[in-house]
């Protein structure tokens, strides 16, 4: 069994979970976090507190439904082609070209409200997950201009990750999400994972 809190060289505690934790340094600093795997338990919470924060990841399937009735709203002179380019990209994902041809067309359909609408859903879950993910999954910090690290019910408060650089939080959000995904030995024994935004 391990000691109680572990101090750091600042000093600071460190809280460990029931699995390993790492050390993680975002690029282009010497700041190191100690991020740790989500228990079971712990990528629930954080699956939840997500969705309350985040919203919903619109799926592909959705995007380019909606892209397809932005088309029609749009009412443009060649629809019929547009829409037959949208069904191509969906048919052959792996084709350069027709993922190409896409981007201009979802471009020009930024600001149609039924497609804009869910472009702002996935910005907006996309910018809140690595936050959430990094408020449950780390358990320490080390580095010069840091504040004193803290968990209150199991979690890192928001004020203190406001006063981390972003850039940080970020980094070490998306290492977090990576840490939750099952292993390849995992994923062998477990199935094929949800799939994750692209």
């Amino acid at each position: 069994a391990l000691p109680g809190p572990i101090l750091m060289e600042n000093p600071m505690p460190v809280v460990f979970s029931r699995r390993a934790a790492e050390w993680f340094a975002p690029p282009g600093t010497d700041r190191r976090y100690l991020v740790a795997p989500l228990t079971y338990r712990e990528r629930q919470a954080f699956r939840a507190d997500l969705a309350r924060e985040g919203g919903i990841y619109p799926s592909h399937a959705q995007m380019l439904a909606a892209l397809r009735t932005a088309v029609r709203e749009a009412s443009p002179g060649n629809a019929d082609e547009l829409l037959a380019v949208v069904d191509a990209s969906e048919a052959t994902p792996d084709d350069a070209a027709a993922q190409v041809q896409l981007g201009t067309i979802e471009a020009a359909c930024a600001t149609v409200p039924v497609y804009a609408g869910l472009l702002a859903a996935r910005q907006r879950y996309l910018g809140t997950l690595p936050w959430v993910a990094a408020r449950h999954a780390l358990r320490g910090w080390e580095g010069d201009g840091l504040p004193p690290f803290r968990r209150a019910r199991g979690l890192v408060p928001d004020d203190l990750l406001d006063a981390l650089p972003q850039e940080d939080v970020e980094a070490v959000g998306w290492r977090a999400s990576t840490l939750m995904q099952p292993g390849q030995d995992a994923a062998k024994n477990s199935g094929a994972p949800s799939p994750s935004p692209e």
